[in-house]
């Protein structure tokens, strides 16, 4: 009994430890990541420690499905993934052109690519609606996918301030970090 129960123990940890090093199990290198539970929103600026060249991404967290007015979040393994660029000051130029995007008219519309994957993004890039919204004192952007014909949306919202504090973070950590 002895030796089976050590048997399933040693093939238990050899499991493990291959695990460890299989390329399934990717290292996302945080840059900077800003939540919120007030506003139920959790955003984070990285980088995988296995591409080459480097490629930095915002994820602006798992999407509810619903309506544009009722959410329900359901889902925490698929994620939203904007491809930011090669190195810190293409990250920081594009994320300043999403917080432009907060200067638009209430209600209006515009695309930008982006990846909807399961834990890490990956080369499939889509369409991602971005629509500024607007409430009694603060500005958001909702970043969707249509589902397809049921008229359901998968959306996450993302409020200026809170995208402010995560530009500014990315800005402090290019300053610390010149040679990234």
């Amino acid at each position: 009994m002895k030796r089976i129960l050590t048997t399933l123990a040693l093939a238990f940890v050899t499991v493990f430890a291959f695990a460890q090093s299989n390329s399934i199990l990717r290292n996302r290198i945080e840059i900077v990541e800003v939540s919120s539970e007030e506003n139920n929103i959790e955003m984070e600026v990285f980088y995988m420690h296995d591409e080459s060249p480097r490629m930095y991404y915002l994820s602006v967290g798992d999407l509810g499905i619903g309506t544009n007015i009722v959410q329900v979040e359901f889902d925490p393994v698929f994620e939203l993934f904007i491809p930011l660029g090669n190195d810190l000051n293409e990250a920081v130029a594009k994320l300043e052109e999403i917080k432009a995007l907060f200067k638009m008219p209430r209600l209006e519309e515009t695309e930008i690519m982006g990846c909807f994957a399961a834990l890490y993004p990956n080369e499939n890039l889509v369409p991602i609606k971005v629509t500024s919204r607007r409430f009694i004192f603060s500005k958001l952007l909702e970043f969707s996918l249509p589902t397809g014909t049921d008229g359901l949306v998968r959306a996450t919202y993302i409020y200026k301030n809170d995208f402010g504090s995560l530009l500014g973070s990315v800005k402090i950590y290019k300053k610390l970090h010149p040679k990234e």
